[in-house]
């Protein structure tokens, strides 16, 4: 599977879930792909973006298996993300990733959290 293929996959994933599209206030409209909007006028929002897709496996002169990191940046103004943040890992789960790694951070008077998750796949 190309990691654009999956890409496509977490997005219908995480717009398809009713949990977390009740906790976003402006559903799917509040998911971004690669960089959040300069201004935005509701928060939270999600950004999610692939950081890097690593080949694990070669045989017979061809990629087998590779490993792709997508990150998901939860992006709040009061720092009220730990539902958003339970409902991302579940729907992570489900499409068979793992979380790598899970860092909070403060940019621009935003409150975020930003999770690594990982996933190994043939092409």
């Amino acid at each position: 599977m190309e990691t654009t293929r999956l890409e496509a996959e977490v997005y219908s994933a995480m717009i398809n879930d009713a949990i977390l599209m009740g906790l976003l206030p402006k559903g799917d409209k509040s998911i971004f792909h690669l960089q959040a909007p300069t201004v935005y006028p509701d928060y939270a929002i999600l950004v999610y973006a692939p950081i890097s897709d690593v080949p694990v496996l070669h045989g017979d002169n061809a990629e087998n298996l590779h490993r792709v990191t997508i990150r998901i940046h939860i992006i709040t103004v009061d720092g009220e993300y730990t539902e958003i943040y339970a409902a991302v890992r579940r729907i992570m789960a489900d499409l068979g990733f793992t979380r790598l790694q899970t860092t909070p951070l403060m940019i621009d008077d935003r409150k975020m959290l930003v999770v690594d998750f990982k996933i190994t796949i043939g092409r």
